[in-house]
């Protein structure tokens, strides 16, 4: 009897230690078990603003004017230069070169011829090209034959111009050599022209 009292106390305090070593161990620091935060993400760099230069605006040309040669010289029948023989009529058909030009009838070669000279001072020698202007032809009773002839260092040379046609602008009649001075010149003649001839205006133009 006193032998199984020892075995159970024995027992008893056997169990006693196994509960002592199995009770739970305390929890660890919160700072050691709490779960670590994600790592903040890096900010974005600021976007750099260029500062953009004012455009400065583009200058628009102006029209470019209407090509004149300073050099060019025009004799009107209104002008000191021009000179006219014979029967001669002041008359407006439209088209003429500033207030108006003169007419003559054609004449035949046994009558004297009424004839117009333009002559012009050249200030600088050389290569001209000649033009004559005449008016329109309202009543088709201008001359198709009339004779221009030129008078230049390059000799004389006579250019028939129909009087029904190209009114109202400038007609080329050549290109001629002439020389400082007055010493050239372009006539117009009735002489055998099949109708009115007109004497209007004549220009003459540095040949380039």
């Amino acid at each position: 009897m006193k032998l199984k009292l020892s075995f159970a106390a024995m027992s008893v305090s056997v169990l006693l230690t196994a509960c002592q070593h199995t009770q739970p161990s305390k929890p660890e620091a919160a700072a050691m078990t709490a779960p670590m935060a994600a790592p903040a993400a890096p900010a974005e760099p600021a976007a750099v603003v260029t500062p953009v230069a004012p455009v400065a605006p583009v200058p628009v040309a102006a029209p470019a004017a209407a090509t004149t040669s300073t050099d060019e010289i025009i004799v009107d029948n209104s002008d000191p230069g021009f000179k006219s023989e014979g029967n001669w009529t002041a008359g407006a058909g439209g088209n003429d070169f500033k207030d108006g030009s003169t007419y003559a009838s054609g004449t035949s070669a046994s009558e004297s011829a009424n004839t117009a000279t333009w002559t012009p001072d050249i200030q600088t020698a050389g290569m001209y090209d000649v033009y004559e202007w005449h008016g329109d032809d309202p009543n088709s009773d201008h001359a198709t034959n009339a004779p221009f002839t030129v008078k230049s260092d390059d000799g004389t040379k006579t250019i028939m111009v129909n009087l029904r046609n190209n009114g109202g602008k400038w007609n080329l009649l050549g290109t001629f050599k002439f020389a400082a001075g007055k010493e050239g010149n372009v006539s117009l003649s009735s002489s055998k022209a099949d109708g009115n001839v007109l004497a209007d205006a004549v220009k003459f133009v540095p040949h380039h």
